[in-house]
C-alpha cells in the first residue's frame, strides 16, 4: 500500500522543518520506500498494522519533543494487485 502522509504539529510555529525531519528519520529507522514533497510525504507499506505502529511512533516522538497537539492527514492506496510511488508516477508520465 502506498500512504501519503501530511504530519502538522500544532502551535509549534510558522516553520516545522525540524519535526518532518524527526518524521523522516522514524521512516528511514524502518527501512521504508519514501518520498518528501512540499506538502507531505508517500510511504510504502505492507499493511494497515504497520501503518499504525508509524503513526504511533510519530505522534510519540513529536510528543517528547514537546508538541501538544499532533494534526496528521492520511491518504492511503491500498491495491490487491500491488504498486509503488515509482510506477504510479511513471504510468502518468507515458501517458504525457
Amino acid at each position: 500500500m502506498i500512504v501519503e502522509m501530511s504530519v502538522v504539529p500544532v502551535g509549534a510555529g510558522e516553520s516545522v522543518s525540524r519535526y518532518v525531519a524527526e518524521v523522516l528519520k522514524i521512516i528511514r529507522s524502518r527501512n521504508l520506500k519514501y518520498e518528501l514533497s512540499s506538502m507531505g510525504t508517500s510511504v510504502e507499506l505492507d499493511n494497515y498494522h504497520e501503518l499504525g505502529e508509524l503513526l504511533q511512533e510519530i505522534n510519540d516522538r513529536l510528543v517528547e519533543m514537546g508538541v501538544g497537539r499532533v494534526y496528521m492527514v492520511i491518504k492511503i492506496d491500498s491495491r490487491v494487485k500491488g504498486g509503488s510511488i515509482e510506477q504510479k508516477k511513471e504510468s502518468v508520465m507515458d501517458k504525457l
